[in-house]
């Protein structure tokens, strides 16, 4: 089931974040001091969502995100922070919880959604292709 993540949910959602950051590969480290902050804002804040996938009592999904003004319009948007969920897990789980973000963007007026692909996973492109997401910028980093 998809739930509201609590704070119960904290040790699983930050070993998931974890994860996420690894598969991203970005070069540089993973902080769980500020990936518990962005656990515990998304709890309270009205402008923040934290789901879960729960399967048996377990957390095996997050999805956080935020609303907000797009930087250079006064559209408000929601922005994806972090989707993962556990491998073993994945295919239709993957679209509820899309289904309960997409739901919690309408109910917070956002009149766009935004969702990030992890490198070039075609698999993360298609599920958001075949959920009507359109492929609207591509993200680059540089050491320095």
């Amino acid at each position: 089931m998809i739930r509201s993540a609590v704070l119960g949910d904290r040790i699983r959602v930050l070993t998931m974040a974890k994860a996420f950051h690894a598969a991203s590969e970005v070069p540089f480290p993973f902080s769980a001091p500020m990936a518990d902050n962005v656990f515990r804002s998304s709890l309270d804040a009205p402008d923040r969502l934290c789901l879960v996938l729960d399967v048996d009592g377990v957390a095996r999904g997050v999805l956080a995100a935020e609303a907000q003004p797009h930087r250079f319009s006064p559209v408000k948007m929601a922005f994806e922070i972090m989707f993962w969920v556990d491998p073993a897990h994945r295919g239709r789980h993957a679209l509820e919880m899309l289904d309960a973000y997409e739901q919690w963007a309408r109910q917070n007026e956002c009149a766009f959604i935004h969702m990030v692909g992890l490198g070039g996973d075609p698999l993360t492109s298609r599920l958001y292709e075949r959920s009507g997401y359109l492929a609207v910028e591509r993200h680059f980093m540089k050491p320095l």
